[in-house]
């Protein structure tokens, strides 16, 4: 059998290459532009500095697929395939976190996938989504779509989602402030981030594509949710969403050689997720809190 030094050296790596952050991360998407990430020690998060001053410039791009109903391409195939499994991953552990609810908004819900599998289990559902393209995408689905907060002000909800969306949000307190007042009592908040904590995180190091700098403003751990979410949140579980890594992974290894390189890129997302089984920090995880 290999140590894990010994694999980690196959890999090209060692441990002691792997650093922390890289202080600078490039905008391979759109811009190729290089960002810092900055130490906040209230959040214990790292955040994308300078922030944008016109953000819909860093979405407005074929590659960028949460926003794309069709798209082609092996990233494409994986990204939707990846997505197809985690919907089912999604309503098992919403029906787990909230057995009685029947109401749920999904925050940031792209062309609304999730939620018009959710609606098919007959939850009451609606959608929040500020890009006008995925909204007008969700809402031709049937969905109950809004551009924008004021549009559910006065409402509550028995479950909020925000699968892959709190890291692109600007105030995270703030953000926390508004989906307390949104969630009945006792509500859930289910909300997915990458984590920087991650081997494959360090691995890549500037390459990882996870950072998404600047559609990321902020980039967590799994202490970051304990720290901007407590005392008024409690954490009741933590999900590890194993298959996101695979896709992270090739597109992470097209940003360090310029090709997808998928052979290697399972090999590292294997490996990461095998680690991940004993440290507890895998690549991407879904956190299930509920509002004290």
């Amino acid at each position: 059998m290999f140590h894990v030094e010994q694999i980690n050296n196959l890999m090209g790596r060692t441990k002691e290459k792997m650093r922390s952050l890289p202080p600078l991360v490039k905008d391979h998407m759109v811009s190729q532009e290089y960002f810092q990430l900055e130490y906040r020690e209230e959040y214990k998060a790292y955040k994308t500095v300078p922030a944008p001053t016109n953000i819909d410039y860093y979405y407005d791009h074929p590659k960028y697929l949460s926003h794309q109903e069709k798209a082609s391409g092996l990233m494409a195939f994986a990204y939707q395939l990846i997505r197809t499994y985690n919907i089912k991953l999604k309503i098992n552990w919403l029906k787990k976190a909230s057995p009685e609810g029947s109401t749920i908004l999904d925050y940031g819900c792209g062309t609304g996938d999730f939620l018009a599998a959710v609606k098919r289990t007959d939850w009451i559902c609606e959608g929040l989504e500020s890009n006008p393209k995925a909204q007008n995408i969700a809402a031709k689905k049937g969905l109950s779509v809004y551009l924008d907060h004021s549009a559910v002000s006065a409402k509550l909800y028995d479950v909020i989602c925000l699968w892959h969306v709190f890291e692109h949000l600007e105030n995270p307190r703030q953000i926390k402030q508004w989906l307390y007042n949104h969630l009945s009592s006792p509500g859930v908040l289910i909300i997915a981030v990458p984590n920087f904590n991650s081997w494959e995180a360090k691995y890549y190091g500037e390459h990882w594509a996870a950072y998404d700098v600047p559609r990321h403003l902020w980039h967590f751990s799994q202490e970051s949710i304990k720290a901007i979410f407590e005392p008024d949140f409690e954490v009741l579980e933590q999900h590890s969403m194993w298959f996101d890594a695979f896709y992270i992974s090739l597109l992470s290894e097209q940003y360090k050689s310029g090709r997808s390189n998928p052979l290697i890129a399972f090999l590292i997302a294997s490996w990461s997720n095998i680690r991940a089984i004993f440290t507890r920090e895998p690549s991407s995880v879904t956190n299930v809190l509920r509002k004290r």
